[in-house]
């Protein structure tokens, strides 16, 4: 571990330099790959190499495979500079980068491992994770950080009831677990968005117009997550349709209305800003679509979960990591064609797969199409992003 000021990146040391590195290669292609194998799965019946049903597993390495090696790469870089305290580099990193390789393999070699060895496998990366950036939050003293661990304890918790059942501990707690996991997601991005969006908004705006005002309402901002985490828990407690429709709603509209003075039409000439607002936007979006289901019937049960998960994470995983990615080595933050493109993309492939299904009865193009879109889109990030995350910094610096 090094300061953040001091870290060097040095030749053949350069990937393991920075948490956001590693993770962000990682989760960009892991995202392209295992929604691939998912599509053949389920397009043209290819066996996956596990036991597993091919829906839990996708579900599974999409949340804590994909998602949370995009949460480490953020939590890794933006805690120590929230705190002013060590970058986890070198070894350390390098050791965190295994535990989920590891857990990666134990799900595609599940055929041939048991399920035990499976669950401590794959469950050991997050508690080493929540190690790494519990401490210099906690030292540091700043209240506002203590949820990020928090939230991944949660995490921690959700995977275990996905191993309980697949253990034969407990029965259908895997999809529960799923759901937890989702919604735990579904908060971060709720969190971190309604902290960086505002802020970079302003810091671009203000240097074409010095007197525009992109603020936050408090109250506003309170009432808002306190509706949401409401939805969410009557949700996974099983609420009546009626009840958890209504605090659905509610969620929704002061989700949307915290965006008010955020200026996000301002910011239609920036992508690299406006797709920050979009990743938000998709959290009121995927609280709209659950209360359409549970109130009126208008959409499928899946249609929020698609809303937060392929909307909410997938745009804003894609947002993080461009500006992250181009920020923390020294370039310029303008989104590179190629972003706009994939940002496009996977706004896109969330908008087919929600709204396809009503349209028609054709469930399979509805499955297949919003996954092309997909891995083009993260195949674009990594393949673009694969030279920047993997090379020194263009200026000489560290990170």
């Amino acid at each position: 571990m090094q300061d953040a000021e001091t870290a060097k990146s040095t030749p053949g040391t350069v990937l393991l330099s920075y948490g956001f590195r590693p993770f962000f290669l990682l989760a960009g292609a892991y995202a392209a790959l295992s929604i691939a194998v998912w599509a053949a799965v389920f397009a043209w019946g290819m066996a996956l190499p596990s036991d597993m049903a091919p829906s839990l597993w996708h579900a599974h390495e999409m949340l804590f495979g994909f998602t949370m090696a995009a949460a480490a790469g953020f939590l890794l870089t933006a805690v120590p500079a929230w705190t002013g305290t060590r970058v986890v580099t070198g070894a350390p990193l390098g050791l965190l980068v295994a535990f989920w390789l590891a857990g990666r393999l134990a799900f595609w070699m599940g055929a041939n491992l048991a399920p035990l060895a499976v669950a401590i496998i794959d469950l050991a990366f997050i508690p080493a994770l929540i190690a790494a950036i519990a401490g210099p939050i906690i030292k540091s003293g700043q209240v506002r950080n203590f949820m990020f661990p928090g939230l991944l304890t949660i995490g921690l918790t959700a995977n275990a009831f996905f191993h309980a059942e697949a253990l034969d501990w407990t029965e259908d707690t895997a999809s529960w677990g799923l759901r937890l996991g989702i919604y735990v997601f579904v908060v971060m991005v709720a969190l971190i968005g309604g902290r960086i969006a505002p802020r970079f908004t302003a810091n671009a705006l203000k240097q074409t117009d010095p007197d525009i005002e992109v603020r936050t309402d408090a109250r506003v901002e309170k009432s808002a997550i306190i509706t949401m985490v409401a939805a969410l828990v009557a949700d996974l407690a099983g609420a009546p349709p009626v009840l958890s429709g209504a605090l659905a709603l509610a969620a929704s509209i002061g989700l949307a209305l915290r965006m008010r003075h955020w200026q996000s039409l301002r910011t239609l000439d920036a992508p690299i800003i406006w797709v920050l607002h979009l990743g938000h936007a998709w959290v009121p979006i995927g609280f709209a679509c659950k209360a359409a289901s549970d109130l009126a019937g208008w959409l499928p049960a899946d249609a929020a979960l698609h809303a937060f998960t392929i909307g909410a994470v997938g745009t804003s995983v894609l947002a993080v990591m461009t500006r992250a990615g181009l920020g923390h080595t020294g370039r310029p933050l303008h989104a590179p064609r190629s972003m706009v493109a994939a940002y496009v993309l996977v706004a896109t492939a969330a908008l087919v797969r929600i709204f396809g299904p009503v349209a028609s009865d054709d469930f399979l193009i509805w499955v297949i199409v919003p996954a092309a879109m997909w891995i083009a889109a993260f195949a674009l990030f990594t393949v673009v992003f694969a030279p920047i995350l993997m090379g020194p910094r263009p200026d000489g610096k560290s990170g």
